[in-house]
């Protein structure tokens, strides 16, 4: 079951494998920063059908609005695959923030992603607020985060 719940909260968050490819990795040996972000977003379509397919949830419609990426430690070609564990941390009236935490197989954080996420009118393609089922929809993955400032030498 790709959904685990957050004991404390009642909440859950989602976690999706993916096997690394030679391709992903790069002259350094080092999976190459861009390809977390395929695997954000890979993880993020495979979220959105489990939680329609497992949970017979609908998520709302939505567009991305901003990424912010942090790679804390490097995942090297002695790894396999990433998992990527997704969940919400911020609901607002019009967007959420969607966190993507991509682990080693230690569950090491090796990249954190953070992703706007505004709701979209399908019929006039422009923003619109969640309702309140959305809402309530999108806080059955609400895992707040208390956010940590690293400094950087």
């Amino acid at each position: 079951m790709p959904f685990v719940k957050h004991e404390e909260l009642g909440t859950r968050w989602h976690t999706c494998h993916r096997e690394l490819r030679w391709t992903d990795f790069d002259q350094y040996q080092h999976v190459n920063n861009a390809k977390y972000l395929e695997f954000a977003q890979d993880a993020r379509m495979v979220f959105l059908r489990d939680v329609l397919t497992e949970m017979d949830i609908a998520v709302p419609p939505f567009f991305v609005r901003h990424t912010t990426i942090d790679y804390p430690r490097p995942l090297s070609p002695g790894e396999n695959e990433v998992a990527v564990r997704s969940f919400v941390t911020q609901v607002g009236t019009k967007s959420c923030i969607m966190r993507q935490e991509c682990r080693d197989s230690n569950s090491r954080i090796v990249c954190t992603v953070d992703t706007v996420m505004v709701g979209v009118d399908m019929m006039t393609g422009k923003s619109r607020e969640w309702s309140e089922q959305d809402i309530a929809n999108l806080g059955l993955f609400l895992i707040p985060v208390e956010e940590e400032q690293e400094a950087y030498s």
